[in-house]
């Protein structure tokens, strides 16, 4: 059984490869805007895992276009809604980040 520095040696150079996939082969990029200490954080993690933020989000925009995670955040605040007094339209509009 190969030991935790060869599986971490092969993600490394497993990593290493699909950065260079992303740097030779994706040519478009997706700019939006997120609250700094978020952004942050997720940086963070990704580094704890040896990821990129980069490299993570490509992965979970993939794994979203293939069904294989489902986010139903608009879902959950319906469903918390109906169980409570409401969520009043601008608060809505405010997690969703809409100007009104």
């Amino acid at each position: 059984m190969p030991s935790w520095h060869e599986n971490l040696h092969t993600i490394r150079a497993i990593d290493a490869i699909y950065m260079r996939y992303i740097l030779v082969c994706m040519k478009t990029k997706i700019i939006f805007n997120t609250d700094t200490k978020l952004k942050i954080a997720a940086q963070k993690k990704a580094r704890q895992q040896g990821l990129t933020l980069t490299g993570f989000l490509n992965l979970a925009t993939r794994a979203y276009v293939k069904n294989e995670i489902e986010v139903d955040i608009i879902g959950r605040d319906i469903s918390r809604a109906r169980q409570s007094k409401g969520i009043p339209a601008e608060e809505v509009y405010r997690r969703l980040d809409i100007k009104m």
